[in-house]
């Protein structure tokens, strides 16, 4: 029986704010899919169209990355035109391209600094186009806050207990839960990206294109 999947894939171009860190982590997953099924197989194959899928810590959706583009453009001295990222809504439980199970801490990991990086990169335009506040920031730009915040400071977000809490997505972490509980558990690398498509079109006032 065929399962029709609701998918979303979005056209990610260089005029896209994320692209610059979506292309860079790109090339580093890439890499290491490349290497792993060479050690597996003994050769490699990747083609137009493959992709790997990262299934989300929180949300109940997945991710689909491509495993071509990026690796080749870059082995030309070039980067791709543009970058397809589909998400899924739900979750398939289909078999994957490449095994990745084995590395899904180190894919955890990779990802924060690339959320970070966006973050700080923009935080001048988002202040100009909201507020020094960052109660008064979208929800999205708040949890990534929080995720530098926690990134920087060895888990720990806030500095008082005063603090209002951070909501995103169905998660709400305050000073109260710290330290029992660790922000950077709660969500892995396919929230963290799903998560920088809601920055990306709530500071640019813009939707992503979509195909």
């Amino acid at each position: 029986m065929t399962v029709l999947l609701n998918i979303t894939t979005y056209k990610i171009t260089k005029t896209t704010g994320f692209y610059p860190e979506l292309n860079t982590l790109l090339i580093s997953l890439q890499s290491v899919a490349i290497a792993a099924e060479l050690y597996r197989a003994g050769k490699v194959q990747t083609n137009p169209g493959d992709y790997v899928t990262i299934e989300a810590k929180h949300l109940l959706k997945e991710v689909r990355l491509p495993l071509y583009g990026p690796v080749q453009a870059a082995m030309m001295n070039a980067q791709p035109n543009e970058i397809h990222l589909s998400e899924v809504h739900g979750k398939t439980k289909s078999p994957l391209l490449f095994w990745t199970s084995g590395f899904q801490n180190f894919v955890d990991a990779l990802f924060l600094p690339f959320l970070v990086n966006f973050h700080q990169r923009n935080r001048d335009a988002l202040i100009k186009g909201f507020s020094q506040d960052r109660t008064s920031w979208p929800a999205a730009w708040q949890m990534s806050w929080a995720l530098r915040n926690a990134a920087s400071h060895g888990g720990k977000v806030f500095e008082k207990a005063t603090q209002k809490p951070v909501m995103w997505q169905g998660i709400t972490f305050g000073p109260g839960d710290e330290p029992a509980r660790c922000l950077t558990s709660m969500v892995n690398g396919a929230d963290l990206l799903l998560l920088m498509i809601e920055m990306e079109e709530s500071l640019s006032g813009n939707p992503i294109s979509r195909i």
